[in-house]
């Protein structure tokens, strides 16, 4: 067959597109298929644990002696990092963009429902009950203990909307979790695919910039507009990861890396109105820093680390997350005058660490198993239903009878 050089034209530029095309377009993979586990996920989720519990044990709470003195307890040097451990939340968000976008491929909406309820309540569910218990047998000094309303409200982790105060200082982080879960649930019901999450991204980090620069409250409650680009960042580089760069990634990961920088100020800003020593520069750094440890992941810069111990030091992090704050500050509190600083802060995190593992396997295993067999059943029988309801709209007809009637012979069109 002889071609035009017009032709040929044509079919080179099809044979570039079309490839672009199917990935934009391709279906979600089946959920049989299994994603090679990136075992530097889970340690970097560890080490941004890790800095929170410096955060909170060495800095958060001036009002404490502990924390107020840990500077001359630990040195200026250690007492200046653990000040910016509270960045840890940032690339907390970030893993969580990317490692959702990942999981949800090629699963239904029941799947993704029941793999996020038994992802986070469980051990949640816990350390309320655990931590509402020590505040009412320890209260901190100055504050009142936990009332029956404060913990119940707690339970259902919307106790921010429920305007009730935090029984911990992280769980605060939770409902943000939350609204992005039930945002991208939008995408899940329709399938995930290349373009849609593209989609998303784009949607979501508009209507954040609308809600930051209006008084739409309701709009700013929903789409999260200090937090949103982390989790579209993250996103976005596991497309990277998964599909291979495009510029329109790279606008998009740059694009939010602005908008993190500008709203980080944000973040800094109630640090130094309380005179603590806390620079935008250094956050900015630290913040710049997580994005080039996240490329480095999409970019597959450490395929190389295949270590499965990893995988149990990364489910450590949920428990350790939950449990390590009003706890530890309760045992150090109590043990500080006793105990000597290093020894004492060794106790807490390596107690901390084994109440995590101690949770993890005999909490979050057996009640996520629980949880996930009552939801299968659950959405069995919410399927069933609709079967059963829409056999009795339409029932089957008996043999030899048709249960429309039928249609009618379309109208010529005149032309």
């Amino acid at each position: 067959m002889n071609l035009t050089h017009a032709d040929r034209s044509t079919l080179k530029d099809q044979t570039v597109e079309l490839p672009i095309q199917a990935a934009l377009d391709r279906p979600p993979a089946p959920a049989t298929s299994r994603t090679p586990r990136l075992y530097v996920l889970d340690l970097l989720r560890f080490l941004a644990a890790m800095a929170v519990v410096a955060y909170h044990l060495l800095f958060a709470d001036a009002r404490e002696s502990w924390a107020a003195d840990t500077a001359n307890l630990f040195g200026a040097p250690l007492r200046q990092a653990a000040s910016y451990g509270w960045l840890g939340v940032e690339l907390f968000f970030m893993i969580s963009g990317f490692v959702i976008c990942m999981s949800s491929w090629g699963r239904s909406l029941s799947d993704f429902f029941t793999s996020r309820v038994t992802r986070l309540m469980p051990a949640y569910l816990f350390a309320v009950v655990l931590t509402a218990s020590v505040l009412v047998l320890w209260p901190h000094p100055g504050e009142k203990a936990p009332d029956l309303r404060q913990v119940i409200g707690n339970l259902t982790m919307t106790q921010n909307l429920l305007q009730l105060n935090n029984l911990d200082e992280p769980y605060w982080t939770l409902l943000i979790e939350l609204k992005f879960y039930l945002l991208f649930l939008i995408v899940v019901a329709f399938g995930v695919t290349y373009r849609r999450v593209l989609m998303f991204c784009m949607i979501w980090t508009t209507l954040a910039l609308i809600a930051h620069s209006s008084d739409f409250r309701f709009l700013t409650l929903v789409v999260e507009p200090r937090f949103a680009s982390y989790f579209v960042a993250g996103m976005a580089l596991y497309l990277i990861h998964r599909f291979g760069q495009s510029l329109l990634l790279w606008c998009i990961v740059g694009f939010s890396f602005a908008i993190n920088a500008v709203m980080l100020d944000a973040r800094v800003a109630p640090f130094v109105k309380a005179g603590l020593p806390m620079s935008w520069k250094v956050s900015l750094a630290l913040v710049a820093f997580f994005y080039l440890l996240m490329i480095g992941i999409a970019l597959g810069w450490f395929a190389r680390l295949q270590w499965r111990g990893l995988a149990t030091i990364g489910a450590l992090t949920y428990p350790l997350y939950l449990i390590h704050s009003a706890n530890g500050r309760t045992v150090i509190r109590h043990l500080r005058d006793d105990v000597p600083p290093w020894l004492l802060l060794g106790v807490v995190v390596g107690g901390a660490l084994l109440l995590a593992y101690v949770v993890h396997r005999f909490v979050e295993r057996p009640l996520s198993r629980a949880l996930r067999d009552g939801l299968k059943d659950s959405f069995q029988k919410v399927r069933a239903a609709s079967e059963s309801r829409k056999d009795a709209v339409d029932p089957v007809p008996p043999p030899g009878r048709s249960a429309r009637p039928p249609a009618a012979s379309p109208t010529p069109v005149i032309r």
